[in-house]
């Protein structure tokens, strides 16, 4: 190598340190900022092994979510009902995104909602293993929203909820992978009693369910397949089971004016309490409607975020109970109202209160519920302890001395089956919290409001009447309500609710 070569070489490999020198101290790369993510994303997917397809989600963020990179968040998934897909939840069907902005601005913490794509599957594995779909969103679905978004990735934050078809499957995946979520919320749960089940039409038995749990063409009790068992929550809760599902937090809900889906329901809650699950229950005004699963909504994800927020149980703060000062009682303790004293203290309805072991001044209270905004109307609020004279005794006490053209009758817990022997006396009937024995017999000259918390002792009763009365063809009202853990608070929350339903007077 000659002389002047070596030396432009040298000079060479000299400016190639100094010029990495001088990256490493004055030309540091920018950071590269993480792409925001839109509160709502739609229509992303994956391609799933384990059904051979691509899957379809929607994915609903945080508000801070882009502002908080170091902040992990809890999951719900939010599983659609049959005939829907991933975009239901929101749009003009659910308007999830509006209500969960609505419930965040009235302090509900942020999760993180995902809404995959189910088709017509009930949110489980085909019998034939065909079509794995609960087993896809498992083993991979969660896993796959795990790694792609800050979830806080245990099943302490994570639950499920569905509408319809999707409340099965909430109800469904939480039993058959308790591991996996906290928490299930099943709204208006699309399934059916076996006798239901048994005389569906074939062509709603066959593809609707026999399509999914095996017994396609087949007629009764050859449409109860061991599959569908397995996977059925009537069939599933029992008291042996208790220790495999108890680890997960129920919340059922369902509206009075279901075509049959109730039923089903109503009976699934029965049997909970008779085998000891701890469970939310409520029955509401409505029909199987978004309308009824939005509403349902305020009360299911502050559920949620409770639990996973680490508390060991979840309450409601009581509301303040309304009750009017200033109601009026003569000497036996009745309310006259102001339209029946302008009456000349004739016509209108007699409301008899029976009851037996409650304290005297909660009825007062109760009458003073009843009465609030209907003074002009004609009515008599009558309290009756059927431990000193029986309802038709009552009856016949006070006709005289208040002469009414109608009787009406709100039967308080045991007062319930002497009510119900004397359905001929009133036109009306309101139980509450009320126990009925013997056979239950109603008529369609008859209004009957049912109501109950979900922990009150007497669920039978209230399964038994509302199925009377749907089974008739009646006119009826059911609710079933939180309850509050205060028995007067409870009580006159009942008052409240029997009041707007009241059959007026």
């Amino acid at each position: 190598m000659t002389k002047n070569r070596f030396f432009l070489l040298l000079l060479c490999a000299l400016l190639v340190l100094s010029s990495c020198g001088s990256c490493s101290k004055h030309r540091r790369l920018p950071d590269v900022d993480p792409v925001p993510l839109p509160r709502y994303s739609t229509g992303l997917t994956f391609s799933s092994k384990t059904l051979g397809v691509t899957v379809t989600y929607d994915i609903m963020l945080p508000r801070e979510y882009n502002d908080n990179p170091d902040k992990r968040y809890p999951v719900v998934y939010c599983l659609h009902g049959y005939g829907d897909d991933n975009t239901s939840w929101n749009g003009k069907y659910m308007s999830c995104e509006a209500k969960i902005t609505s419930l965040e601005n009235d302090g509900l913490e942020p999760m993180i909602y995902v809404f995959p794509c189910g088709w017509k599957t009930y949110w489980c594995d085909r019998y034939d293993g065909t079509f794995p779909y609960m087993t896809m969103l498992a083993t991979e679905m969660v896993p796959l929203i795990d790694g792609a978004y800050r979830t806080i990735a245990d099943r302490g934050h994570r639950a499920i909820t569905g509408y319809s078809m999707g409340g099965f499957g909430a109800m469904a995946t939480a039993m058959k992978h308790p591991d996996l979520f906290l928490a299930s919320a099943p709204l208006s749960m699309s399934f059916r009693t076996d006798e239901q089940y048994m005389t569906e039409s074939q062509s709603g038995w066959d593809n609707q369910w026999g399509k999914v749990f095996g017994g396609v063409g087949q007629t009764g009790e050859g449409r109860l397949t061991d599959y569908y068992k397995d996977h059925c929550p009537l069939h599933q809760f029992t008291a042996a089971n208790k220790s495999k599902y108890s680890s997960v937090h129920w919340f059922l809900t369902c509206g009075d004016d279901e075509q049959q889906l109730l039923f089903a329901n109503d009976d699934l809650h029965v049997m909970m309490r008779e085998n000891g699950y701890d469970h939310e229950y409520r029955v509401g005004n409505g029909g199987h409607t978004s309308s009824y699963w939005k509403t349902a909504l305020e009360e299911i994800l502050p559920w949620f975020s409770a639990l996973m927020a680490g508390k060991t149980s979840w309450q409601k703060e009581p509301r303040e109970i309304d009750v009017p000062a200033g109601c009026t009682f003569d000497s036996e303790g009745v309310h006259l109202s102001q339209g029946y004293i302008d009456a000349g203290k004739s016509g209108g309805t007699a409301f008899y209160i029976a009851y037996e072991d409650i304290d005297p001044a909660w009825i007062r209270d109760a009458m003073a519920i009843i009465q609030r905004g209907a003074s002009s109307k004609k009515f008599v609020l009558l309290p009756c302890d059927i431990a000193v004279r029986s309802i038709s005794e009552w009856v016949s006490y006070y006709k005289d001395i208040y002469p009414t053209d109608a009787s009406q009758v709100l039967a308080i817990g045991k007062a319930g089956s002497e009510a119900m022997q004397k359905q001929a006396l009133f036109s009306a009937f309101y139980f509450e919290n009320a126990e009925v024995t013997g056979e239950i017999t109603v008529t369609d000259d008859k209004y009957y409001y049912i109501g109950q918390t979900d922990d009150g002792p007497y669920y039978a009763t209230a399964n038994a009447l509302y199925k009377a009365c749907k089974s008739s063809g009646v006119n009826f009202e059911y609710r079933c309500r939180n309850s509050l853990n205060d028995k007067k608070t409870d009580f006159l929350t009942g008052i409240e609710f029997i009041k707007s339903n009241i059959n007026y007077f």
